[in-house]
C-alpha cells in the first residue's frame, strides 16, 4: 500500500505531485502540509501533528470537514515527519512518498534523508520528492529507467558501499568501492540508456535523481 505523506517544507510548483497522488491508497498531512493540501484542493485521510506551523484557517477548515486529526505537544521527541510516517506504517503502508520533506532547514532535509534507512531495515520503501530530486536509500542492486541525460548521483551512506556498477551510464564504474569519507565519484552521473542498473555488493547507497 502506497501512503503519501505532505510535510511543511515549501513546494513551488506542484505539478510534480500528480503522479504521486494518482497511485496513493492514503494520503497523510503533517502539520503545516496541510497549506499543500488545501493549495491543491485535496482531503487527506489523516492529519497529524504539534500544529505549530499551519495556520489556525487553515487548520479549522480541516477540522470542519471531520477528517481524523491526532494532536501531540509541541516539546516531543518526534518530528512531525516522523509521526506522519509512524501513522502511515500503522495502517499497513509499504511504500512512502515523502513531499515537502526537503526546504530551506538543512536539518530537517538531512534528518528526514536519515529516515529513510529506519524504513529501508523495516523493509519499506520510502522517497523523499520534491520538485528537483527524488532521494531513495537501497541495499541491493536496482534498475532504473528515465530519459537519456538525466542526472542520477549515487552517494553512500554507510562508510562503505562495495563492488558498485553502473551500467547504462555516461560514466560507469565497474566493481568500484565508494567511501563515505573522501569518494564522491559517483555524484551527478547521466543516464546514457534509458534503462541503467546500479549493483553493488554490501552497503547503503543514496540513489538521487536530480534536475536543475
Amino acid at each position: 500500500m502506497k501512503a503519501v505523506i505532505f510535510a511543511g517544507a515549501k513546494i513551488s510548483n506542484y505539478a510534480f505531485c500528480k503522479e504521486y497522488l494518482e497511485s496513493a491508497h492514503v494520503l497523510i498531512c503533517c502539520d503545516g502540509g496541510l497549506h499543500h493540501t488545501k493549495a491543491l484542493g485535496l482531503m487527506p485521510d489523516y492529519i497529524v501533528g504539534d500544529f505549530d506551523s499551519v495556520s489556525q484557517e487553515v487548520l479549522d477548515y480541516y477540522k470542519e470537514k471531520g477528517i481524523p486529526i491526532r494532536q501531540f505537544p509541541a516539546r516531543k521527541d518526534e518530528t512531525d515527519m516522523q509521526l506522519g510516517i509512524a501513522l502511515a506504517l500503522e495502517k499497513g503502508a509499504t511504500d512512502l512518498i515523502l513531499l515537502g520533506g526537503l526546504g530551506s532547514r538543512f536539518d530537517h532535509s538531512l534528518a528526514n534523508a536519515h529516515l529513510l534507512l529506519g524504513l529501508l531495515k523495516k523493509g519499506i520503501r520510502a522517497r523523499l520528492v520534491d520538485e528537483n530530486n527524488c532521494v531513495e536509500l537501497v541495499n541491493r542492486p536496482i534498475t532504473i529507467h528515465g530519459k537519456i541525460g538525466d542526472l542520477v548521483s549515487t552517494i553512500p551512506l554507510s562508510m562503505m558501499v562495495k563492488g558498485i556498477t553502473l551500467t547504462g551510464f555516461e560514466y560507469p564504474l565497474i566493481n568500484r568501492d565508494l567511501a563515505l569519507d573522501d569518494d564522491m565519484v559517483a555524484v551527478s552521473n547521466v543516464l546514457a540508456k534509458e534503462e541503467a542498473t546500479i549493483d553493488f555488493t554490501e552497503g547503503y547507497l543514496y540513489v538521487i535523481r536530480s534536475k536543475d
